[in-house]
């Protein structure tokens, strides 16, 4: 048959294969039902290789769509959103890839702008403390330390910040012993992180999760949309200073050893560091740094703001070292000048954890510190939100002060933040610490 194909009458083709010089070989049989499956497989791998390329166009053309969507939009839900996760990633020191990696540089930039526009307004403001009364706090929140039998009948005036009836509530369904430590002085303390509240409650409804009258402290409880954190407000100012690490120079300390070697019973942490990838030791400290009157770091850094205690027990947020300052540290931005809110929304800063030192027109120190960083429990805060938080608490100067995974808070013994850190029990090494000294 010479290579042709012949079909015979049951249907079979038949086909001749042929090789020079070789004998004939056997004849081999297709069926033509088969022949046609093999081609309807065919056709099926082809439409199911066009369908999987028109899905894969189609669902790359949508992501496209949705990336500018979030990228490009100015619906405002997106935009806020967007916003802050360019100010999230953007202001933080080792993750600013987040943001240049999937965005174009010109959408950050535009976010960023606005921050910047703020930190260059920043020099203008400086603490003045005229308020048309002598403002040295000599003496400030010492009607605030004393047992529980002396204060008992000026307790409500002493801590004005604490509901009263919520308070006298959870005494009436406690001990003496309960109460008051051995001393006789007052002594409630649930202020960890994930302990059961008291029941407690500022004026403003907040959790008081602990009341110290030794040493003239309340700690609230902070929780918001997507937050959690502690402020301390201390009576006195008096008891608040500026505390070095031991090590400074060649590493940081642990917030706890600052405050168990300076015999503190609070303290947060202060200034920021060099921090390369993360690695930072707390060391290599930034800006200014003067403690006790003693000046350790004299290299002041024009970028950021000096917070400083002078003599008179009152917070200065300014340009310049101030005269009679006897505790000092730089960092930025001011959030409260003579009793001027200077920061709204996230102005460029982002949801981060936080740390900030203020105080109220009648001495009172407020310090605070919100967790971050730890979906499920706390994301962080912005500027805003924070400065709404103290405002509202009496703040008359406040500052920002370093955050992210530095941010803790010390209380009798033990850190009552959660602080975003490889070690959260302990956080990172610090160059310095805000501390309030125990009576």
């Amino acid at each position: 048959m010479n290579g042709e194909q012949n079909r015979n009458d049951s249907g079979w083709v038949c086909l001749e294969e042929k090789t020079a010089g070789a004998p004939a070989t056997k004849k081999r049989r297709i069926s033509a039902p088969k022949k046609q499956k093999k081609l309807r497989r065919g056709r099926r791998k082809a439409r199911n290789k066009r369908h999987i390329l028109r899905g894969t166009a189609i669902t790359l053309a949508g992501l496209a769509a949705l990336y500018c969507v979030l990228v490009f939009s100015h619906i405002p839900l997106i935009e806020k959103w967007r916003t802050i996760y360019i100010e999230t990633a953007m202001g933080t020191m080792n993750h600013q890839w987040l943001a240049t990696m999937f965005l174009p540089q010109s959408v950050i930039d535009d976010v960023m702008s606005g921050r910047m526009t703020i930190e260059l307004r920043q020099e203008e403001y400086n603490s003045s403390w005229d308020t048309g009364t002598d403002t040295s706090f000599d003496d400030t929140g010492e009607e605030a330390v004393d047992t529980w039998d002396d204060i008992r009948e000026q307790f409500s005036e002493a801590y004005a910040e604490i509901d009263q009836k919520s308070f006298w509530a959870y005494m009436a369904a406690h001990k003496k012993s309960d109460v008051l430590d051995e001393d006789g002085y007052l002594m409630i303390d649930q202020a960890d992180y994930d302990e059961e509240e008291t029941g407690i409650q500022t004026i403003y409804g907040d959790p008081v999760c602990a009341i110290d009258t030794r040493n003239g402290i309340v700690i609230v409880g902070l929780k918001g949309d997507g937050y959690s954190g502690r402020m301390a407000i201390v009576k006195n100012p008096g008891q608040v200073r500026l505390a070095v690490s031991d090590t400074l120079g060649s590493s940081g300390s642990y917030l706890k050893q600052i405050c168990r070697s300076t015999n503190a019973v609070l303290g947060i942490n202060a200034s920021g560091f060099s921090d390369p990838e993360g690695t930072g030791n707390g060391g290599d400290v930034f800006g200014m740094v003067v403690s006790g009157g003693r000046t350790v770091i004299d290299t002041l850094d024009t970028k950021m703001k000096v917070i400083g205690m002078d003599s008179g027990n009152r917070l200065n947020i300014s340009s310049t070292l101030p005269r009679g300052t006897r505790d000092a540290m730089q960092f930025s931005p001011a959030l409260i000048v003579n009793g001027k809110q200077l920061i709204s929304g996230s102005s460029g800063w982002g949801l981060q954890p936080r740390s900030v030192i203020g105080q109220t027109k009648d001495g009172q120190m407020l310090l605070t510190v919100i967790d971050g960083r730890q979906p499920g429990y706390s994301i962080g805060i912005t500027l805003g939100d924070l400065t709404d938080i103290l405002y509202q608490y009496g703040a008359y100067q406040a500052c920002n002060l370093d955050g992210g995974s530095s941010a803790v808070m010390y209380y009798r013994g033990r850190n009552i933040t959660r602080s975003s850190a490889v070690t959260p029990d302990k956080g990172r090494h610090i160059p310095n610490a805000w501390i309030v000294d125990a009576n």
